[in-house]
């Protein structure tokens, strides 16, 4: 539990939830023994079983499988355990939630979630960025393209017409930018458009990021832009509460 509350906004939320399947995989179930009504967010062992079990694993922060909080969905958990959310990363874990209790996939869930939570309007925690969602989101995009894709060499702004053209340009996209006044901004840098919406990108992500361009632009492949970002050295920047 950290010791004072720490406001999990969306983009934190999901970096988090897509962090989770990076690591474990998209295709996993929630499954719940036999004999018991339910699956407690950790095992006895202090393993975590569910799926925002695993998002708790990752904040350091662990739940007594004897507990009642086990019965209580995860945003009532959330808000007991010192990691309150916005009104939309609420919206997105709940929804995430229900999708995963039903038996859908982990992946499944999460990337229907997000998009029926689009409409719900940003407060400033909602766009805050680390680490964490940057590399998740990194490993994800890039998964869902060809190993051998790159990009176009030159200043290729990251939205055209409302799409996005480039890795990070897919990144912000994924986190839901709104993607209509990102390409008029026409920035070249997704530093520069996450500043220009307003965004707040801590240190280590913006190093993340900065590497991931530099990377790209030098024309290597978006596997190898994403590879390369994650070991990028950031030890020694300030880590914010909603970095990894």
């Amino acid at each position: 539990m950290p010791s004072t509350p720490h406001l999990i906004g969306y983009a934190e939320l999901l970096g988090r939830l897509r962090h989770v399947l990076t690591v474990n995989g998209e295709d996993i179930v929630t499954r719940r023994a036999d004999d018991v009504p339910f699956q407690p967010y950790f095992d006895r062992f202090g393993w975590p079983h569910r799926l925002y079990g695993h998002v708790l694993f990752g904040l350091d922060s662990h739940l007594d499988p004897a507990s009642l909080l086990n019965l209580e969905p995860a945003v009532e958990v959330y808000q007991v355990l010192g990691y309150p959310l916005t009104a939309k990363a609420t919206a997105l874990a709940r929804e995430t939630e229900q999708l995963a209790e039903q038996g859908w996939t982990w992946g499944h869930a999460v990337d229907t979630a997000t998009i029926r939570t689009t409409v719900q309007d940003d407060e400033p925690q909602d766009t805050r960025i680390g680490d964490v969602a940057v590399l998740a989101v990194l490993s994800h995009v890039a998964a869902r393209h060809a190993a051998e894709m790159t990009t176009p060499t030159g200043a290729t702004p990251l939205f055209h017409r409302g799409y996005p053209t480039r890795l990070l340009g897919h990144i912000a996209a994924y986190l839901r930018v709104d993607a209509v006044h990102a390409s008029a901004l026409g920035d070249t840098t997704a530093l520069g458009l996450f500043t220009h919406l307003g965004w707040t990108v801590s240190p280590r992500a913006g190093a993340v990021i900065t590497t991931a361009e530099d990377v790209e632009a030098a024309g290597a492949t978006w596997t190898d832009a994403v590879i390369q970002a994650r070991t990028t050295p950031r030890d020694h920047l300030r880590r914010k509460p909603w970095d990894r």
